[in-house]
C-alpha cells in the first residue's frame, strides 16, 4: 500500500538557525488541506559566522551535505516521500548532497524525494561570497584563487544537477528525476532574482526580499503558494500510484501474459535493423498514458559503478563577457538612454540592431543592457557570431530541448525552427544578443538574405523576448524593415575626457588636455581605451622608453602628424575609414613601446593571433607547442612568452580572462583582441609582405595544439569546439582569401587542418557548418593550385561523402564515395588506409539502402580482411568495420555469425580497456542483443541489453539511449510473464519520444507501432 504522507524538510541558510522557518510551520499546521498529511521536520547545522574561511568552504559544504544525508537516512528511514525546501545556502548544500549521491553511484537512493524548491539560494561560488560580504560589510574579500575551488564545486555539482536531475528520464545509479524550483525576490539586495535563479528553468521571482521570501505573512503570500502547490503534487502522485496498485490486484496476475515468446510482437522493419540514429526536428506535444521510468534496467549484477562521474550531456550557457565591465562605467549620455530603451516594455518582442564605427563601443553597450538584464531578472544569451553554430546549439540545450532533439534537428537542418520554437516558448523574460555580426548574412537562412526572419535572426513572438544585435552595418536594407537600427555615435569630447582621466587614474594631465586627446581621437572609446593604458603603463614606469609620450598632450603630439584630419571634426562625423586610421595609429604607438622595451616578441605575436579569427584563443593551448621555435618569426625563441603577453595587456592591446567552468586549465585561459584591432593587424605592412610566415605559424599551432586529439573523440571535442573558429578562418583565409601566398606547403597545411576541422563538425553533429567548409574547398580548389584527384582534395571529398551518409542522402553518400574511392586506388593503392576508410563508408551507405545488404557483405569482408593486415586486427578502425559486417549478416539472417563478431569485438574492447560507455561499444552490445533474441535466447539478451543500459553515461534523452530502450523492450516481449513489464517500459519510451521529437521520427514511429499492436492483442 502507498502512504500518502508527505515528509516536508526544511534547510535553512548562511549564519543562520531553524528558527527561520517558524512562519512555514505555522502556516503548514494551520492549513486544513496540509495538517492531516504533512510531516516538517527541519535540519539545523552550524552555521557561525566566526568561520568562515574561502579556503574551507568547499569541504565545509560536503561536511552539511553529509550531514543532511545522515539527517534523511537515520532521522527519516520510513519516509516514502520527501519534499526538500531551502533558503540560501540550503541550496548549495542539497545540490552539493545530490550530486554527491550521483557520483557515487547513489542515485537510487534519492528516489524517496519528489520535490526540490530553492528560495535565494546564491547559485554561483561568486555570488556567495557576494551574499557573505552582504551579512558581513567588514568582511575582506578573499583572494581570487581561494574561490575558485568553491566557484568550481558550485558549478560542478549544478551541472550535475541539471544533467542528471531536472533532465533525467529514469531511476538509476546515476541518475533521479526529481522536479527543481528556483526562486528569487524581487527585492532580494543579498542574492538578486538572476542568481537565485541562476541556470535552473524552472521557479520564478516573487515579492520579498532576502529574508521575507521564508518568513509569509499568511497562506496567500507566493512563496508558501509555491510549497503548498509541490506538496499538494506530490500527495496527487502518490494517490495516483495507489489506484494503479489497487487496480493490477483486482485484475490479479498474469492477466496481460497472454502473449509467449513465440508471438511477441516484433518490430517494424526487418530482423536485425535497428532504428536509424536521429531525433525529430521539434518539441512534440503529443500526450502518453502516464507510467513511471522504474522498469528501465538496473546494471546487471555485479557491473563495477564507475570511479568519476562521466562528462554532462548538458553544459551551461557560458555568461556574457561581465568581467569587462570593471573597465569602467559606460559613458554617454546617448547611450545610456538606449540602455534603457532596450530593456523598456515598448522595445520587448522586436529586432534591435545597435551599430557604428568599428571601436565606437557597441559591445559595451550590449554588454551594459545584459548585465542590467541579468539583475532585472531577465534569461541572458550572448552569442559571438564567430562561435555561432555551437553556441546556438548550447541555446537549445538551456531552453531544455532533449538531446536527441537537438541531434535531430542539426542533423536534418532544422536546427534554427527548433531554437525559434524554444525561445518563443519561453516564460521568462529574456534577452539574446548577436555579438560582432559584421557579416548580416551569417544570421540569415542557407538559401536567402537575413531580412527574411526566417534564419537565427527573427522577430522575437514571445512577449518577454529581446533581441539585439551589434554590428558595423546599418542599412536597413541589410536587417529588413522590422529591424530596429540605433546608430551608435562617437563619445563627445567631454565623455571621451571623463573615461581617459577615470582610466589613468588623473594621471595624465588636466581635463581640458583630456578634452583635446579625446577631441583628436575622434571619441572612439577604443583608442581612448588604448591611449589611457599606454599613458598609464608609461607614468607608472611598467615600460620604460625613449619616446615623449608622458601625458594626454604629448600623446596628442605624437598622434597628431597621421590623424591631424580628425581635428576640427565633430564625433558624428567620423568615417569608418577614418576611425580606422586613428585605432590603427594608437595601436602603432603600443607596439611601438613594446619594442622599445626590449620585448619585440610582443608585437610578432599579436599579429600573430590577428591571423586568427575574432573569437576566443585558448592561447596557452597554442603556444606549448613548437610552433613558434621553429618559425622564422621568433628566431631564436627559447623563453618564456609571459613577459610579452603581459606587456600586451598592460597597453590594452588584448583582454586575457580565465573561463572558471573549464576544467582543463590549459583550455581556462583565454584571450580577445578587439573586432577593429584585429583588422588593422591583418593589413600591417609586414603581414601582408610575410603572409607564409604569420598565417603558416597560426595554422602549424592549431595543428600542433590538435595533434594526437582524434576529433573523432567525444573527449577531445572541448579543445576541438575552442580552435574550431580559429582553424576555419585560418584554413579558408590561407586557400580562398586575397594572400600573395605562394608557399605550397602553408596550403597544404591548411588543407590538412580543414579537414580535421571537419571531421570534427561531422562527429559533433555540426554538418552544416562541415559542409559550408568542404563545399567550396572542393568546388574552387583549382584557385590555389589543386586538382579535384589530389589527395588532399580527396580527403575533403571524403568528408563530403560522410556529411550525405549522416544526412540519410544515401544515393549521393554513394555517388561521392564512389568516385572517392575509384581516385584514392589508383593514387595510393587498394589497400592504403586512406583508401579503404573510403570504402568502408561506401559500404555503409549501400548497406542502408534496403535490398543491397548481399553486396555490402562482399565489401565488407573485403575490407575487414585489408584491415586485418594494414591496421592489425585489434585496431580501433579495424574493429568499427567489423561492427558494420556484423549488423549486415544480422540482416541477412545469419544470426550465429552475427553474435560471434560482436562477442568478439567486445572482448577485444575489454582487453584493450576501452571504457564501457564508449558509443560504439554500447551500439556492439545493441547488436549482440538483436543477434541473441533472432535465436530465441532472450534471457541472455536481457543480460546483454539490461548491462549497456546500466553502463550508458549519455542522457537518457539522447538518440543512443532510447534505442537501447527500445531494444530493451523488444527482449522483454521475448521472455515469458514480462509482458506488463515490456508494456509499461514502452509507454514510458514513448512517453518521453511524444515530449522530445516529432510523430514521424522512425524511432518514435517504431514505439508507437508497437505500442499499438500490444493495446490490440487479446488479454
Amino acid at each position: 500500500m502507498v502512504s500518502t504522507r508527505v515528509d516536508l524538510v526544511l534547510v535553512h541558510g548562511l549564519f543562520s538557525s531553524a528558527k527561520v522557518w517558524k512562519a512555514f510551520e505555522a502556516l503548514i499546521a494551520d492549513d486544513p488541506e496540509l495538517a492531516g498529511w504533512v510531516s516538517v521536520h527541519t535540519f539545523q547545522y552550524d552555521s557561525p559566522l566566526v568561520r568562515l574561511r574561502p579556503d574551507r568552504r568547499v569541504a565545509e559544504t560536503d561536511d552539511i551535505a553529509d550531514q543532511l544525508g545522515t539527517f534523511l537516512s537515520d532521522g527519516l528511514p520510513h519516509a516514502e516521500r520527501i519534499v526538500l525546501v531551502t533558503h540560501s545556502q540550503g541550496g548549495l548544500v542539497v545540490q552539493r548532497f545530490l550530486a554527491r549521491k550521483l557520483w557515487h553511484g547513489e542515485g537510487r537512493e534519492l528516489s524517496r524525494i519528489k520535490h526540490f524548491t530553492m528560495f535565494a539560494c546564491p547559485n554561483t561560488g561568486s555570488g556567495f561570497f557576494l551574499t557573505v560580504r552582504k551579512y558581513l560589510p567588514l568582511w575582506r574579500n578573499p583572494q581570487e584563487r581561494q574561490l575558485r575551488p568553491f566557484d568550481r564545486a558550485v558549478t560542478e555539482a549544478q551541472r550535475t544537477v541539471l544533467s542528471s536531475v531536472v533532465h533525467a528520464r529514469a531511476h538509476s545509479d546515476q541518475e533521479c528525476p526529481i522536479p527543481v524550483l528556483a526562486y528569487g525576490g524581487t527585492a532580494d539586495d543579498v542574492v538578486p532574482p538572476v542568481v537565485a535563479r541562476g541556470v535552473f528553468p524552472k521557479g520564478g521571482v516573487v515579492t520579498a526580499d532576502h529574508f521575507s521570501i521564508v518568513q509569509p505573512a499568511d497562506r496567500d503570500a507566493a512563496a508558501y503558494q509555491a510549497v503548498r502547490r509541490a506538496l499538494l503534487k506530490v500527495a496527487e502522485e502518490a494517490r495516483r500510484e495507489q489506484e494503479e496498485q489497487e487496480k493490477q490486484a483486482a485484475a490479479g496476475p498474469g492477466q496481460a501474459e497472454a502473449a509467449a515468446p513465440g508471438s511477441a510482437p516484433r518490430p517494424t522493419g526487418e530482423p536485425g535493423r535497428t532504428p536509424a540514429p536521429g531525433a525529430g526536428e521539434a518539441l512534440g506535444a503529443g500526450e502518453a498514458p502516464e507510467t513511471g521510468p522504474q522498469d528501465v534496467p538496473h546494471p546487471r549484477p555485479g557491473a563495477a559503478v564507475p570511479a568519476a562521474p562521466a562528462l554532462p550531456d548538458f553544459v551551461a550557457f557560458p555568461p556574457p563577457p561581465f568581467g569587462q565591465l570593471a573597465d569602467g562605467q559606460l559613458k554617454g549620455r546617448d547611450r545610456l538612454a538606449l540602455v534603457a530603451h532596450l530593456l523598456s516594455e515598448e522595445a520587448r518582442q522586436q529586432v534591435h540592431v545597435v551599430a557604428g564605427l568599428g571601436g565606437s563601443g557597441k559591445s559595451r553597450i550590449a554588454l551594459e543592457a545584459a548585465d542590467r538584464a541579468r539583475r532585472a531578472g531577465y534569461r541572458v544569451w550572448w552569442v559571438s557570431v564567430p562561435e555561432l553554430n555551437q553556441r546556438m546549439r548550447m541555446l537549445a540545450r538551456d531552453l531544455g530541448a532533449p538531446s536527441i532533439t537537438v541531434e535531430r534537428a542539426w542533423l536534418v537542418g532544422t536546427a534554427m525552427d527548433l531554437v525559434w520554437t524554444l525561445l518563443d516558448a519561453c516564460p521568462d523574460p529574456w534577452l539574446l544578443i548577436f555579438d560582432n555580426a559584421d557579416d548580416p548574412e551569417r544570421l540569415g537562412p542557407p538559401d536567402g538574405p537575413v531580412s527574411l526572419g526566417t534564419g537565427w535572426l527573427r522577430t522575437p513572438k514571445s512577449a518577454g523576448g529581446t533581441v539585439l544585435v551589434t554590428s558595423r552595418v546599418r542599412s536597413r536594407n541589410a536587417w529588413g524593415a522590422a529591424a530596429g537600427i540605433h546608430q551608435v555615435l562617437p563619445l563627445d569630447e567631454d565623455d571621451g575626457a571623463s573615461m581617459l582621466l577615470e582610466r589613468t587614474g588623473g594621471l595624465g594631465g588636466t581635463n581640458e588636455d583630456a578634452r583635446r586627446l579625446s577631441r583628436q581621437l575622434g571619441g572612439l572609446p577604443l583608442a581612448l581605451r588604448q591611449a589611457a593604458d599606454v599613458i598609464k603603463a608609461v607614468h607608472e614606469s611598467r615600460i620604460r622608453v625613449d619616446s615623449d609620450i608622458r601625458d594626454f598632450d604629448t600623446f596628442r603630439r605624437v598622434v597628431e602628424p597621421d590623424a591631424c584630419a580628425a581635428s576640427g571634426q565633430e564625433g558624428p562625423q567620423l568615417g569608418e575609414l577614418l576611425g580606422r586610421e586613428i585605432v590603427e595609429k594608437v595601436c602603432g604607438i603600443g607596439m611601438d613601446l613594446l619594442t622599445q622595451h626590449d620585448l619585440p616578441q610582443a608585437a610578432t605575436l599579436l599579429k600573430v593571433f590577428a591571423c586568427l579569427s575574432t573569437a576566443p584563443i585558448p592561447y596557452r593551448h597554442l603556444l606549448s607547442g613548437p610552433a613558434l621555435a621553429e618559425s622564422p618569426l621568433f628566431p631564436g625563441a627559447a623563453g618564456s612568452l609571459s613577459p610579452a603577453l603581459k606587456g600586451l595587456e598592460e597597453l590594452g592591446l588584448v583582454d586575457p580572462y580565465e573561463h572558471e567552468d573549464v576544467p582543463d586549465p590549459a583550455l581556462a585561459g583565454l584571450l580577445t583582441l578587439h573586432p577593429v584591432v584585429h583588422g588593422v593587424l591583418r593589413e600591417d605592412r609586414d603581414v601582408r609582405e610575410r603572409p607564409a610566415d604569420y598565417y603558416g605559424l597560426a595554422l602549424r599551432m592549431v595543428l600542433a595544439a590538435t595533434h594526437a586529439r582524434n576529433p573523432d573523440h567525444p573527449a577531445n571535442w572541448p579543445l576541438w569546439a575552442a580552435l574550431s573558429p580559429h582553424a576555419l578562418e585560418v584554413a579558408r583565409t590561407c586557400l580562398l582569401g586575397d594572400l600573395k601566398l605562394n608557399d605550397r606547403t602553408v596550403r597544404t597545411d591548411a588543407l590538412e587542418l580543414a579537414r580535421l576541422t571537419a571531421r570534427y563538425l561531422i562527429a559533433a553533429g555540426l554538418l552544416s557548418p562541415a559542409h559550408a567548409l568542404v563545399v567550396p574547398l572542393i568546388e574552387r580548389c583549382a584557385s590555389y593550385g589543386f586538382d579535384r584527384d589530389d589527395r588532399e582534395i580527396l580527403g575533403l571529398r571524403h568528408e563530403q561523402g560522410r556529411i550525405h551518409l549522416d544526412r540519410e542522402q544515401l544515393g549521393r553518400a554513394e555517388e561521392v564515395l564512389t568516385l572517392v574511392v575509384a581516385a584514392r586506388t589508383a593514387i595510393l593503392g587498394e589497400d592504403h588506409a586512406d583508401t579503404l576508410a573510403s570504402r568502408h563508408k561506401l559500404a555503409r551507405a549501400i548497406n542502408e539502402q534496403a535490398g543491397r545488404e548481399g553486396e555490402a557483405e562482399v565489401l565488407l569482408r573485403s575490407i575487414v580482411e585489408a584491415e586485418n593486415q594494414v591496421r592489425g586486427p585489434e585496431h580501433y578502425d579495424t574493429l568499427v568495420v567489423r561492427h558494420t559486417l556484423a549488423r549486415t549478416m544480422l540482416s541477412l539472417g545469419a544470426h550465429r555469425e552475427a553474435e560471434a563478431e560482436a562477442r568478439e569485438i567486445l572482448a577485444i574492447s575489454r582487453r584493450d580497456h576501452w571504457p564501457p560507455a564508449t558509443p560504439e561499444t554500447l551500439r556492439v552490445r545493441e547488436t549482440l542483443t538483436h543477434a541473441l533474441l533472432a535465436q530465441d535466447r532472450a534471457v541472455e539478451a536481457e543480460e546483454v541489453i539490461g548491462g549497456a543500459l546500466g553502463d550508458a553515461s549519455q542522457a537518457q534523452d539522447s538518440n543512443l539511449v532510447m534505442r537501447l530502450r527500445y531494444t530493451y523492450v523488444l527482449v522483454l516481449l521475448g521472455i515469458r510473464g514480462r509482458t506488463p513489464v515490456a508494456v509499461n517500459t514502452l509507454r514510458a519510451l514513448v512517453h518521453d519520444l511524444d515530449r522530445a521529437v516529432t510523430s514521424d521520427h522512425p524511432l518514435s514511429v517504431q514505439a508507437r507501432a508497437l505500442l499499438d499492436r500490444l493495446r490490440e492483442m487479446p488479454t
